[in-house]
């Protein structure tokens, strides 16, 4: 998934492509390499699972966008029927 993600984004030429992988908690990783790498802008994948007791909870996206210094935008994958 995240080599299909890079291969993506080169063939749209992105200019910086950066690919790294970290254990701990996710939404704790992910501040802490924006905070490092003086990201500008962050984009978050998303299942997009809608039930109130998951957003009141709080999932890995959810968390960076409460607690993230830069703005933050949220991709769902496409529906795989088609719709």
């Amino acid at each position: 998934m995240i080599a299909d993600a890079i291969e993506t984004a080169e063939a749209a030429a992105v200019n910086s492509i950066a690919s790294e992988i970290e254990f701990g908690v996710p939404s704790k990783e992910i501040r802490n390499y924006i905070d490092t790498n003086e990201i500008d802008f962050a984009i978050l994948g998303t299942h997009g699972k809608t039930d109130f007791s998951r957003y009141m909870m709080g999932g890995v996206s959810v968390k960076i966008v409460r607690t993230s210094p830069v703005p933050v935008m949220w991709v769902r994958e496409p529906d795989s029927s088609g719709g």
